[in-house]
């Protein structure tokens, strides 16, 4: 399967789901380049991001996933006050 992927302006590749298979988030890799070509190797002994994360790195991580939802349905107040819960 052949798949052109593009650099973005911060110099970042973004590799799609369906490309790299099932992934954690969080898995690192080792990026060799060899000539044109860059090859990608899972890092030897890395662990998965919530055995390694400070916990600065918890929150900041918690803070991108909040704001990465951004289109989605909002609740009124109204419907998280414990009065509604019950009605």
């Amino acid at each position: 399967m052949e798949q052109v992927v593009e650099v973005n302006e911060d110099g970042a590749l973004y590799l799609p789901a369906e490309l790299i298979g099932h992934v954690e988030p969080h898995t690192r890799f080792v990026v060799e380049p060899q000539g044109e070509d860059l090859l990608l190797r899972l890092e030897p002994g890395s662990k998965p991001f919530w055995a390694t994360a400070t916990i600065e790195e918890w929150v900041k991580s918690f803070e991108e996933w909040v704001s990465s939802h951004k289109d989605g349905p909002n609740l009124p107040d109204e419907a998280l006050s414990r009065e509604s819960i019950y009605e």
